[in-house]
């Protein structure tokens, strides 16, 4: 049990504490508190205080109603503000709305994102395929000219031992 550790954890709860927002944050520091008296591992101790800052932030945030004040909008398809309720909005994949003075902005959902990517997945995939098959067609040309020279060459090496068998010796004296 350092004294530092333990001075080091405090801040470090403080720290923790203030950036989750946990009011009177007496968990977090009885939590560093003892992390300093039992480990010696400054990053061990860190990761420690900042889960427990981090859950009881949730807790604290999940507990406490949120309260807006209600506010008027010039914009129409915009609903006043309720009691903090989440509100479905409508299924459209793309919505333009305009605000005075301002250029027309487009909304879209979720599902037109990955209907977009669906549909460019799919033209990639044929424009690939259609590369592919023209692919294929030359490797068939190149396969028929390997053939036909293969056979050039056999009927070139057929003629060069008939020349060398039909003329007699010259170079040689027997």
């Amino acid at each position: 049990m350092n004294p530092f550790n333990l001075l080091i954890n405090y801040v470090i709860a403080n720290s923790r504490a203030s950036y989750y927002n946990v009011p009177g944050n007496q968990e977090v520091t009885n939590m560093a508190l003892l992390t300093g008296m039992i480990s010696e591992n400054p990053l061990l101790s860190y990761l420690i205080i900042d889960n427990k800052a981090k859950s009881e932030g949730e807790n604290v945030s999940s507990s406490l109603t949120v309260v807006t004040p209600p506010v008027t909008h010039s914009i129409p398809e915009l609903p006043a503000s309720t009691s903090g309720t989440s509100q479905t909005t409508p299924k459209d994949p793309e919505k333009e709305t305009t605000v005075p003075g301002e250029e027309a902005v487009t909304v879209k959902t979720l599902e037109t994102f990955k209907d977009e990517i669906t549909t460019s997945n799919k033209e990639l995939k044929n424009k690939i395929l259609e590369e592919l098959s023209g692919l294929k067609e030359k490797l068939e040309s190149f396969d028929k000219e390997k053939v036909a020279i293969s056979d050039s060459i056999a009927t070139i090496e057929k003629r060069l031992d008939e020349i060398v068998k039909a003329t007699p010796n010259h170079g040689s004296q027997a």
